[in-house]
């Protein structure tokens, strides 16, 4: 509210119609490239998850047998 005050004084009440749609116009384009780039950037990830997928996975660490110790990394 105080911003529009302000914009009101420093730009006076004739030009503010044009002022915010001119900033209306700027802010709907910036979506519209925002949510282009996101849908490219995704369409970009579900191409490439298939091929990730036919790797071989790397095997499960191990875990301690019963009858070992259990190792203490936290000493340097």
């Amino acid at each position: 509210m105080v911003i529009l005050a302000i914009a009101l004084i420093v730009i006076g009440p004739e030009q503010m119609p044009v002022v915010l749609r001119s900033v209306a116009k700027i802010i709907r384009e910036l979506r519209a490239v925002t949510n282009e780039a996101m849908r490219e950037l995704t369409e970009a990830l579900d191409e490439e998850e298939p091929s990730s997928q036919s790797r071989p996975k790397a095997p499960p660490p191990q875990q301690p047998k019963a009858s070992e110790p259990p190792v203490d990394q936290s000493q340097p």
